[in-house]
């Protein structure tokens, strides 16, 4: 077995993404969680064999890196290395990856299990941050979420020029020469991916600030709708173009600016007449010339000719006001303007603007920028 391990200070993450230690403040599991990456000869563990696994963790104002490599594919050198992994993360709240929930930790399982080993990694915290990252990948403008498409986005360079399946050759000649020359290029691949992992870090500040709601309203001003700026409680590592989500059944538009320490949020509002529907329009009646419904207590004392059975579509009576969409029913009560409408209302009142239920109001709306619709 080759072991090697490194040293990476905060000297070694380019200037760029310095906030990286940001992150680390943020949220504990990045801090105190033990990062990892495997190689194998192939996607079987039944059939291909584990042959490298590295492992980062931060301590003090430093990450230390390690790696383990078979020197051949004997089931005697695949046990050294996983029982270093086993000792390195026994002690950790957590472990963190990139994809490891799809592919690594039930690698490891499996060929651990066919080598007579029996870990139980469920004891452990796994942060995957390819999932974390996954639903942004539209929204970023990405149209892969591989490790190296982030590294990218990121400006990171990288030394390595291989894949890991193209490294599966250099391995098994490897395992006959012991090239030293072979030996340096198989570890130089896995130690990017771990270093990598901790250089592309703030990214995750999108799904902590967009979804996770980590911002402070600065201040709202009302116009043709409302101008939310918001201050994000990390920095956003790059501005994204401006993005504009149109409301489903109108021509009203928002529009979400993200620049590195703000976010400029535009929310449409309707000024005009919107519809209150009962949900027990079989206690209601439907007044066609009034165009509105009432309750049958009431209906009693109108004219039969002028009264009919509600339905589901004319059970409402009506309000001119101001208006706000919401994504969910957050605020009561809730308007729309034609029953089949998907989007929901609710009548604009400065006072809400104070309220905590409108930092979720904004949350809940940050997250269908994400998406893409309501």
């Amino acid at each position: 077995m080759v072991t090697r391990t490194y040293t990476i200070t905060e000297k070694d993450i380019p200037a760029f993404h310095r906030h990286t230690m940001e992150m680390l403040r943020h949220d504990p599991r990045l801090a105190n969680g033990v990062f990892f990456d495997i190689e194998t000869t192939g996607f079987s563990p039944a059939s291909c064999a584990i042959y490298l696994i590295g492992c980062c963790r931060h301590q003090g104002n430093t990450w230390q890196l390690t790696q383990w490599m078979a020197q051949d594919e004997s089931p005697e050198e695949q046990r050294s290395i996983l029982n270093c992994f086993f000792q390195a993360i026994r002690e950790a709240p957590g472990i963190i990856s990139y994809n490891g929930a799809a592919f690594d930790l039930p690698f490891i399982e499996k060929k651990s299990a066919l080598l007579g080993m029996s870990p139980d990694l469920s004891q452990w915290d796994h942060m995957d941050l390819y999932k974390t990252l996954r639903p942004f990948g539209t929204f970023l403008g990405l149209n892969s979420l591989k490790l190296k498409a982030v590294e990218q986005f990121l400006s990171i360079h990288r030394e390595d020029t291989y894949s890991g399946g193209a490294l599966n050759p250099i391995y098994k000649a490897y395992t006959k020469s012991h090239s030293a020359k072979m030996e340096e290029l198989l570890l130089l691949h896995n130690y990017e991916d771990i270093k990598d992992m901790i250089f592309i870090l703030p990214a995750l500040a999108y799904p902590y600030v967009l979804s996770d709601g980590a911002f402070s309203i600065d201040h709202i001003e009302k116009t043709s709708g409302i101008n939310i700026c918001l201050t994000p409680e990390i920095s956003l590592p790059l501005p994204l173009d401006e993005k504009v989500l149109c409301l489903p059944g109108t021509d009203l538009k928002a529009h979400l600016k993200i620049l590195s320490n703000q976010l400029l949020l535009f929310v449409p509002m309707i000024h005009g007449e919107m519809k209150f529907f009962y949900d027990n329009y079989k206690d209601y009646y439907y007044l066609p010339q009034e165009d509105y419904a009432i309750h049958k207590s009431v209906a009693a004392y109108v004219d039969k000719n002028c009264r009919k059975k509600a339905t589901a579509k004319t059970c409402y009576t009506k309000k001119t006001g101001e208006f706000l969409p919401q994504p969910e029913k957050l605020f009561s009560p809730v308007f729309k303007n034609h029953y089949e409408d998907k989007i929901f209302w609710f009548e604009y009142n400065p006072g809400l603007l104070a309220s905590p239920e409108f930092l979720s109001y904004i949350q809940r709306f940050l997250r269908f920028f994400i998406l893409g619709s309501f």
